[in-house]
């Protein structure tokens, strides 16, 4: 049904030039208006305490203290301690900390000591989650399932981004890396495969702004020919932009998985929402903490090589080489293989020759925090450097953070958010290769007694297995460049103004305001020295750069009401939210480069690729929450109006409701604390940009100003294109027992997705090759899962505590196909059917892999979705000592072993006699058969962490008092991974960042094993 848009609204969602900057204007105007900067001075005097565990004694770091009915607060030291100025009067401290339950205190008057003690729980019952745009609402009273991670979870171990630290923490969330190589690449997923040709991540929002998290192909693809043309190519392994954050910056992360909790971002929201929230400075003296790790990354898995004997190279090179036109190397030239035999000494490790640099990578992590209850501040620095296995490849990360809150008299208080960010990302040659330089083809291919060390003079041997392109994997890897240099910058505001504060009322407006902008530029040089360029355009050099500025304004109004008999209390909210984002790629590629010149204009053969992105939303919402029944019933319902330019009728609204509701009983039996919950909500994932378009293909120029189009013309929009709708309803229980000692949560639910965007082929008649649709209900995408985490404290004593964590998540996913509308079909992005790839059919998963069947025909071979996840943390604490391991198990999943085959064919593996029989199995006349569908279920070791904390005794003696907390530490990640399957990592995917065929493995970069010490030290 057509959405109406009412005339007083109309004005307000007009997209006409500067339409949505003047609306802000305005929005900011009325908010900020009449700004009253009023105190009243209160005789104050100074108040010191400290912060301990009730049951061991152990002092209590970053225990939040607040004086309740004012803005002042504090935050304890690394020894528990705090200090503040309170009212001369009688006072309440509201104390609070994540892992212990809060604790009221009272200070008589004039009181100038306090000793508060706290109880650990595996409960979170007062943290605040993010339920609207402006508004949050205590854990005990949640009705969705809306997963947390702490910032200290994200730290204890080096991770290179915030995507690596959260691998294995969170149920329901499947965090997949692409390749293993240096600066991120990691597919975030949760609850299932939302879409076919759609959006596959999750959106991020930080600090209450959406931020971009765009996969900027580098051009790579110019050099590999891996897919059509020289442009940038979705095989080029690219890094999406979130891990350019400091993980060490973070505060929290809520993982918004449910349609419920996500609707407020209406459709940008189908694949779920991460709300990052960073940290900030606390009310007192200032707390300065510097980090220094040191480690190294090491090659932690390798496919092997065969080993030749005399006699086993010579009769390997004959039937391989010497079929037609033969290369250098023939079956007659037997001495030029003796003599390469005896050369290298019969075995070279090609694989740890490319990819054993264990050079010193190193992270220091500087940040201070502090303030009085009007101003706070929070600064960081990072300098980071991450190298590579590979010489010459790694990642290095500068960025600085300066968060600051200032409260304007009594009613305006105002956060300034700003983090610039610098990158420098190699990532070297991987990926599908069609010109035979990827080291792990040039491996498949080479013999291991083939030496590609260089000699004497420094010349590198002219490799002769290679088909021609002559490669040597070291001359690759000491002369060619592409490096990716990003610099980023995000700034948001948040102004929030009480109109009204009194024990009934509450009325504030809140105005959030953020820019993300960044550049990326990348400059792939390959010289016509190496032996793969010295073809008919030697030479190559590439100039590609990416521009994105993503800009988000929202003003949101909020009332609450909570009558004298504090019977319930109901909060309104209601407001508007614009967006804004523009993407600009430009990729120059010149071949044919006069020598040792690296610019794009020293070439002779040019090719130019641009690309241009501009879209922009405005929504409108509004909610209600009610907490009832003395807070034990929670209900909530709301609804967004969104529209967007990337939909062809840029006028239209699209609405997302939202509803749920929890009960609790705060003591039940044996529970502690039990609660039932349900929600219902709507999201969408609207088109793609460009997918609205009709695509001007085959033009030649008629004359001046004047274009012939040239049938047939790729793509044609349907005048009806829209966003997918994703309906979601789930049902939980959040339960403790055992005096708090045991948590558990579980989480059961279904996600209906229609409205599917899908590719129709066309006759040729009408002049397009393929139409873009939505499928209404003859298409549909159905997931049905289940989420559980348990935390508990098994041991607790005055010298020892143990916190653990099991987590389990299950997702089935089910295609709904009406046969006669959709046929069956293969989506994009696969190496065939005789390979394995995706395939979409009624009543089979949407994540299913199909190939040949060994019988003639075709069948599912296997399936990407895991059966199940699982992850178990356990965090143990002996006096001044503390042991965390993470263990990460995802049981079921294939994968599509390319890269094997690869090696089967010229029985390059190890054990040559399996090749064959794949081979044998793979080429079968009539009856192939995929045999390169493999099992990928793993178990890793994510995490391991042992630290010592110096006593406070020693930290007097050594430092008189001018240092208050020592932490040693060593830590390692990814040390170990038991998995039956035969590649180098379960965790891979040849075509990046998609929903449907993932898990294609075709000679990526290996996965690596990191080892550091660190040294941490409070002022």
């Amino acid at each position: 049904m057509r959405g109406r848009v009412f005339p007083e609204a109309q004005a307000l969602f007009n997209f006409h030039a500067g339409g949505d900057v003047q609306h802000v204007r305005h929005l900011a105007s009325a908010a900020l208006l009449s700004v009253v900067c009023t105190g009243v001075a209160l005789a104050q005097h100074p108040l010191r305490g400290t912060v301990t565990d009730v049951e061991t004694g152990s002092a209590i770091l970053d225990a939040h203290i607040a004086v309740k009915g004012t803005r002042t607060a504090t935050a304890t030291t690394a020894d528990g301690r705090f200090a503040m100025m309170v009212p001369d009067s009688a006072v309440v401290l509201d104390v609070r900390r994540i892992g212990y339950q809060p604790a009221s205190v009272p200070v008589a008057p004039g009181q100038g000591e306090v000793a508060i003690k706290l109880k650990a729980t595996a409960l979170q019952l007062s943290e605040l989650v993010v339920t609207g745009q402006a508004t949050s609402v205590a854990r005990r009273n949640l009705a969705n399932d809306v997963q947390s991670v702490a910032g200290t979870d994200l730290t204890r171990t080096h991770s290179e981004t915030i995507e690596n630290a959260l691998q294995g923490k969170v149920p329901g969330a499947v965090i997949t890396a692409n390749s293993g190589a240096p600066g991120g690449g990691l597919q975030l997923r949760m609850r299932g495969v939302t879409s076919i040709f759609g959006r596959s991540q999750p959106l991020y929002v930080v600090d209450g702004v959406p931020v971009a998290n765009t996969a900027i192909a580098n051009g790579l693809n110019a050099v590999t020919a891996a897919g059509a043309g020289l442009d940038a190519s979705n095989q080029d392994n690219p890094v999406n932009r979130i891990a350019d954050l400091n993980p060490s910056d973070i505060a929290s992360i809520e993982l918004l998985e449910g349609s419920s909790a996500a609707a407020i971002y209406g459709s940008s929201a189908a694949n779920g929402v991460i709300v990052i929230s960073t940290r900030h400075g606390t009310p007192g003296p200032a707390r300065f903490s510097v980090s220094q790790s040191l480690g190294t990354h090491a090659l932690s898995n390798t496919l092997g090589l065969r080993r030749f004997n005399r006699a086993d190279a010579i009769d390997w090179a004959a039937p391989t080489f010497c079929k037609g036109n033969p290369p250098p190397l023939c079956a007659a030239d037997t001495v030029a293989v003796d003599q390469m035999f005896q050369a290298s000494g019969g075995f070279q490790d090609l694989e740890r020759q490319v990819y054993g640099d264990k050079s010193l990578s190193y992270t220091t992590n500087v940040n201070i925090g502090g303030g009085n209850e009007n101003t706070q501040y929070f600064f960081s620095a990072l300098n980071q450097h991450d190298n590579g296995i590979m010489s010459g490849t790694g990642y290095d990360k500068q960025g600085i953070r300066l968060n600051l809150t200032q409260l304007v008299g009594s009613k305006l208080q105002v956060k300034v958010n700003t983090n610039l960010i610098h990158s420098l990302t190699k990532r070297g040659i991987s990926n599908n290769d069609n010109v035979n330089v990827t080291p792990y083809f040039v491996i498949g291919e080479t013999p291991s007694f083939f030496d590609m060390r260089p000699d004497q003079n420094g010349v590198y041997p002219f490799n002769p297995f290679t088909f021609g392109s002559g490669t040597n994997l070291l001359q690759t890897v000491a002369q060619f460049q592409a490096p990716e240099d990003v610099f980023r910058l995000i700034g948001s505001v948040n102004a929030t103004y009480t109109f009204l504060s009194s024990d009934t009322h509450q009325l504030r407006a809140t105005i959030d305001g953020g820019v993300d902008a960044f550049q990326e530029k990348v400059n792939i040089y390959a010289p016509a020295t190496l032996y793969w360029q010295q073809t008919s355009l030697p030479g190559l050099a590439t100039d590609l750069s990416g521009v994105e500025t993503q800009a988000t304004v929202a003003g949101t109004l909020t009332h609450s009401y909570t009558p004298q008999s504090k019977a319930f209390t109901a909060t309104t909210s209601a407001g508007v939210r614009s967006g804004y984002d523009y993407l600009r790629t430009t990729n120059n590629v010149t071949q044919n480069l006069l020598p040792a010149q690296q610019n794009v204009d020293r070439g002779s053969a040019g090719s130019v690729f641009a690309n241009r992105q501009r879209t922009r939303t405005l929504a409108m919402f509004a909610q209600e929450e009610l907490l009832l029944l003395g807070e034990r019933l929670f209900v909530s319902g709301g609804v967004l109006a969104q529209k967007s330019t990337n939909n062809v009728d840029i006028g239209k609204l699209f609405y997302y409701p939202k509803a749920a509701a929890s009960y609790r009983w705060p003591m039940l039996g044996p529970f502690e604390e039990l609660k039932l919950r349900a929600a219902y909500g709507q999201t969408g994932n609207e088109p793609l940009y460009g997918q609205k378009f009709a695509a001007l293909c085959g033009l030649s120029y008629t004359g001046q100003n004047a274009v012939a189009i040239q049938a047939p013309c790729n793509i044609v929009a349907d005048p009806t294109l829209h966003p997918e709708r994703n309906r979601e309803i789930e049902a939980g229980i959040d339960a403790g027992l055992f005096n708090s000692r045991l948590a558990l949560s579980a989480t059961v639910y279904q996600k209906n997705n229609t409205d599917l965007i899908l590719q129709q082929t066309l006759a040729q008649s009408t002049g397009f090759a393929q139409r873009v649709y939505n499928a209404g209900s003859s298409a549909e995408i159905r997931n049905r899962g289940i989420d559980v985490s348990v935390s508990g404290l098994p041991l607790r004593t005055k010298d020892v505590s143990w916190m653990a964590r099991v987590t389990f998540a299950k997702n089935v996913g089910l295609m709904k196909l009406d046969t006669l509308l959709v046929p069956a079909f293969a989506p994009p992005n696969n190496f065939g059917f005789s390979y394995g790839a995706g395939f979409i059919q009624q009543g089979a998963s949407p994540s299913q892999i199909y190939g040949r069947d060994g019988k003639g025909g075709l069948a599912k071979m296997g399936d990407y979705e895991p059966k199940f996840t699982m992850g178990f943390s356990s965090d143990i604490t002996y006096k001044s000592f503390r042991l965390y391991g993470l263990l990460d198990w995802r049981h079921g999943g294939d994968v599509v072993n390319v890269t094997q085959n690869v090696f089967d064919e010229d029985l390059i593996a190890p054990d040559s006699a399996a090749s064959a029989a794949r081979l044998d199995a793979f080429h079968a006349t009539g009856k192939r058969k995929s045999v390169y569908v493999q099992d990928a279920s793993f178990l890793k070791l994510r995490e391991v962490t042992l630290s010592y904390q110096l006593p406070d005794n020693i930290i007097r003696s050594l430092f008189a008092g001018n240092v208050t907390g020592v932490r040693l530490e060593v830590s390692g990640r990814n040390l170990a991974t038991w998995s039956p399957y035969a590649g180098l990592d379960p965790e891979v995917s040849n075509f990046g960042n998609q929903n449907i065929n993932r898990g294609q493995d075709l000679a990526p970069y290996p996965p690596s094993r990191s080892y550091f010490f660190t040294l941490a030290v409070d002022f």
